[in-house]
């Protein structure tokens, strides 16, 4: 499941509308909404998507950890000199 399933599968699961979630976090619902899609091109880069997620996660209740991990699954590998 890639970190934007989870985010919209958690939020829904909550009962809490994108809105609801801005509230909380105080992040724009059109951000949030990008998210769910797996776009994080509006975070700011990988550091702050991380970020973002990791602030996000308490409040829909799940693992910062798993979250972040699901979305560095998706960036692009690098080999290592």
């Amino acid at each position: 499941m890639s970190a934007g399933q989870m985010l919209s599968a958690a939020r829904s699961a909550r009962g809490m509308s994108l809105d609801d979630l801005a509230q909380a976090t105080k992040l724009r619902a059109s951000i949030l909404s990008a998210m769910e899609q797996d776009d994080f091109s509006h975070c700011g880069g990988v550091v702050y998507a991380r970020g973002q997620l990791r602030s996000i996660a308490p409040v829909l209740g799940l693992d910062p950890e798993a979250l972040v991990d699901a979305f560095d699954e998706t960036l692009p590998r690098r080999p290592i000199d």
